[in-house]
């Protein structure tokens, strides 16, 4: 056989072998986009799948079983848990005993009553969204900004101590996730001599959609953040501490890089923060176990189907243009948002970004294994930089 003919036989062969590689990455890529769109992009405020019943129940302890196919890795976990019917509230403590299908935990009333056979969700939060529960003090005010109307928390004061400090020019403000909300920031929330403010945002529920209907990831919701800033400035701040959780980072992230307004931060607090909104789509990607071709191509398609700009989610990559000192906080164990971003953006600039780690803790869930030393930490930079 000619060297000619062999050649036409191996193109024969191999045009429609590549032709299905092909046609197999752009599909994979269309679907995964789509998964992209859904679980990343799309905007989410429902509330949250029950995946646990309540099977006895005392004033100091209560067995939970997992509901069939539910998920529930955190339920026999020795952290602060919130639990939750969508009204009443509760904490779980200790894991006190358990079995294949039940455990028993320390357990603290917040609000409200459960019953045997109710079906509840676990709540990383930890905190109902009423700081009244917590005897907290607090004002609802309105934020007006050129996008629109946000609602905020102001503190008050607690029953023992008064916490709003009419005297001082600090304030904190708080910048929940995605799919999150206000009660994130009440683990912080009294912080004593710091006025503090938890912030809506757009997209959040009650408040204006963004233009493109969509999480824009920090590239937008800067601005929310920028009124938040003015609204304390026009009642009398003069220092600024900004917190950032999960995709609130990148959010407080970009803002201080943008706005005009960032003179008056004196330092930020992040947790878990999105900060390359690329790379946590390639670890959800690796934990889904998707060929790395068709996240690639997932992405590019992203990009055409729903104007995604990856780059201008990349806000680890502007470590060095952060001028202020910044405390970063994030989890070993964070099957979300890589932890492999915060350790770039920390490196990147170490003289204003100081990383702690916690072992076994997950996303955004620092607290919930080491409450007093995550506070401390807070409390401490605050004093620092304020």
């Amino acid at each position: 056989m000619s060297e000619n003919s062999r050649s036409k036989i191996i193109r024969f062969v191999l045009a429609p072998v590549v032709a299905l590689v092909i046609l197999i990455i752009i599909g994979g890529g269309w679907y995964f986009s789509s998964v992209i769109e859904e679980d990343g992009f799309r905007v989410d405020n429902s509330e949250p799948e029950n995946t646990v019943s309540v099977i006895d129940i005392s004033d100091r302890r209560i067995t939970l079983q997992i509901l069939p196919e539910a998920q529930e890795d955190n339920l026999a976990i020795s952290a602060r848990w919130g639990i939750s019917d969508g009204i009443n509230y509760g904490r779980l403590g200790n894991v006190l005993s358990k079995t294949k299908i039940q455990v028993t935990r320390e357990f603290e009333p917040v609000l409200g009553s459960f019953q045997i056979g109710d079906n509840l969700y676990l709540d990383r939060t930890s905190f109902p969204h009423d700081p009244t529960a917590e005897g907290l003090d607090y004002e609802e005010v309105v934020i007006p900004s050129s996008f629109g109307d946000f609602e905020a928390w102001r503190l008050g004061f607690t029953s023992q101590v008064t916490y709003l400090d009419e005297t001082s020019d600090v304030w904190a403000i708080f910048v929940h996730g995605r799919t999150s909300n206000k009660e994130t920031s009440m683990k912080l929330f009294n912080l004593p001599g710091v006025n503090s403010l938890a912030i809506d945002y757009r997209n959040d529920e009650g408040a204006p959609a963004s233009k493109s209907g969509y999480y824009d990831f920090g590239t937008t919701e800067w601005e929310d953040v920028e009124a938040a800033v003015q609204y304390a400035l026009d009642q009398g701040a003069k220092k600024i501490v900004l917190v950032g959780f999960s995709m609130g980072g990148g959010v407080v992230v970009n803002y201080q890089l943008k706005s005009e307004l960032a003179n008056h931060t004196v330092g930020i607090v992040l947790d878990s923060p999105m900060l390359n909104f690329s790379k946590t789509v390639d670890k959800g990607a690796e934990e889904r176990g998707v060929p790395a071709p068709i996240t690639f191509a997932a992405k590019a398609i992203a990009t055409i189907r729903f104007g995604i700009d990856w780059e201008a989610l990349n806000f680890s990559a502007k470590a060095d243009d952060i001028d202020v000192p910044v405390l970063l906080i994030h989890g070993e164990e964070d099957k979300i948002v890589p932890i492999e971003t915060s350790l770039l953006f920390a490196s990147a600039n170490p003289e204003m970004i100081s990383m702690i780690t916690f072992e076994n803790a997950g996303h955004v869930a620092a607290w919930n294994w080491h409450p007093s030393k995550y506070r401390g930490l807070v409390q401490e930079f605050v004093e620092r930089v304020r």
